[in-house]
């Protein structure tokens, strides 16, 4: 009889999480200087809660998930300035007169966890010059435009700010990607 009051915790947890994400998110982006404003803002995230509860947490968050949430708000910058530098360096490829793109599709090694994945592949798809394409087996497949695009991907610097936030290994890349 136990196991189903641990598993109403957890659906329990997992929805007050979201809720309280959404909440957090609502102030952040609001200016709640009304208590109609504060109301809205509960009557949202009781909706964001009871619609995502069940996808936003694959399961009931820990104080490893605070944890790497914490993390995740200094991952945030270093992806901010990841796309600022990506953009800047398209650009410069774009109005170069000779226009020095070498389009290459490359593997990259995946993360094991779902979320880390998804955090990875979307990473990559949000800074200019690289496409997430398809995760193969244990790597993702990313379409890079130019050879210092290709050349940082398979450097893993964002590989390693993802694994920072979720607390993965970071994968070794020890295979050349394929051209396209």
């Amino acid at each position: 009889m136990n196991k189903p009051s641990e598993s109403t915790s957890g659906l329990v947890t997992r929805f007050g999480g979201t809720g309280i994400i959404a909440f957090i998110f609502y102030l952040t982006l609001g200016d709640p200087s009304d208590i109609f404003d504060i109301v809205t803002g509960l009557v949202s995230a009781a909706v964001v809660a009871a619609v995502l509860g069940d996808i936003v947490f694959e399961r009931a968050p820990t104080v490893e998930t605070v944890t790497a949430s914490m993390r995740a708000l200094v991952f945030v910058p270093v992806l901010l300035v990841a796309v600022i530098r990506a953009n800047l360096s398209l650009a410069a490829v774009v109005l170069h007169p000779s226009l020095p793109i070498d389009p290459f599709v490359v593997r990259v090694p995946a993360p094991e966890g779902r979320f880390a994945r998804a955090l990875l592949a979307n990473s990559i798809t949000l800074t200019p010059g690289t496409v997430t394409l398809d995760v193969l087996d244990d790597d993702l497949l990313v379409h890079a435009l130019t050879e210092a695009t290709r050349d940082e991907l398979l450097e893993g610097a964002l590989a390693q700010s993802v694994a920072f936030v979720t607390g993965d290994e970071v994968a070794s890349i020890q295979r050349d990607g394929e051209h396209s």
